[in-house]
């Protein structure tokens, strides 16, 4: 896969340099903060209702940020494995 996108690749109409690898990258790091800032929102959510509710927060908020991650993860990995493949595939031709 390609190391390196520039603004020129991004308008390239002929798609014989593929940016998508690059961006998966910044995705996940984007959607790990997203995932964060979540649990993080369920946490202060359940303080300002109580204590109780704040360790349910705790809790239930480290599932949603664990199956959040887990999610986006396979969901990245998907479109990787394609790529994966085309590149494969144009070996083989």
């Amino acid at each position: 896969m390609e190391d390196k996108a520039t603004l020129a690749d991004i308008f390239d109409f002929t798609f014989t340099k593929f940016v998508t690898p690059i961006v998966v990258k910044i995705a996940f790091i984007v959607m790990l903060v997203f995932a964060a800032l979540t649990w993080l929102m369920m946490i202060f959510a359940g303080f300002a209702n109580g204590v109780g509710g704040g360790f349910v927060g705790l809790i239930f908020g480290g599932l949603v940020f664990v199956l959040m991650v887990l999610g986006y993860r396979i969901m990245f990995e998907l479109v990787m494995v394609i790529f994966a493949i085309k590149k494969n595939t144009d070996r083989i031709s």
